[in-house]
């Protein structure tokens, strides 16, 4: 990759496994959601293979169901998948904005 490509960073929403039925039970779109988190967890590991396989960066962003609703209410956003994949992209910048800031790089 020469050094004008720009690198390209994801943010994916990620789960505990200890998290995940809450997690379900607070989003108002949980019928979008996989039944299980194992099956979560499969399309979740797959997409992000995928990604770094373009060459991306991932940023996994966690969701804590105790915390993530009030971070929705505080920027008027519904429970749901729009406010999830606002989440891990603020959760990618922060890290790069972190790295940054820092003057290293990202892992």
């Amino acid at each position: 990759m020469s050094s004008s490509t720009p690198v390209q960073i994801i943010g994916m929403v990620w789960y505990e496994r200890e998290h995940y039925d809450a997690i379900r039970r607070v989003m108002t779109d949980r019928e979008k959601l996989p039944a299980t988190f194992h099956e979560w967890l499969m399309k979740a590991e797959s997409n992000e293979k995928n990604f770094r396989r373009e060459g991306k960066i991932v940023v996994r962003a966690f969701i804590n169901p105790e915390t993530f609703p009030d971070w929705c209410r505080s920027r008027g956003l519904n429970i749901d998948a729009k406010a999830r994949n606002l989440f891990a992209a603020e959760a990618a910048k922060d890290k790069v904005m972190g790295a940054h800031a820092e003057g290293g790089g990202l892992h």
